[in-house]
């Protein structure tokens, strides 16, 4: 998958946001990515065996991948939030 980047680094989820500090900062900006925007989320594996990969599937088209322990309790987390954010 040409273009396919799983981003390292600290993912944070704030009540209307999601921000990610790459482990390289001196490469990388800070990436904030509304809730709003957020349109699914599901998982893929890295090195198509290690299950570790998190997808945010945006409203755009767009996805954006993460590497991450605990990628069901991110999934859900997310997704409550999006509802809570919703009501």
């Amino acid at each position: 998958m040409e273009g396919f980047i799983a981003r390292a680094g600290i993912l944070k989820l704030h009540s209307s946001k999601i921000t990610f500090e790459f482990r390289d900062k001196e490469t990388f900006d800070k990436l904030t990515l509304p809730l709003s925007e957020v349109d699914k989320v599901d998982f893929f594996r890295t090195l198509s065996i290690i299950p570790n990969g998190l997808t945010l599937f945006l409203k755009s088209g767009e996805m954006t991948h993460f590497v991450v322990d605990d990628r069901k309790s991110w999934q859900e987390a997310i997704m409550r939030a999006k509802r809570t954010q919703a009501v």
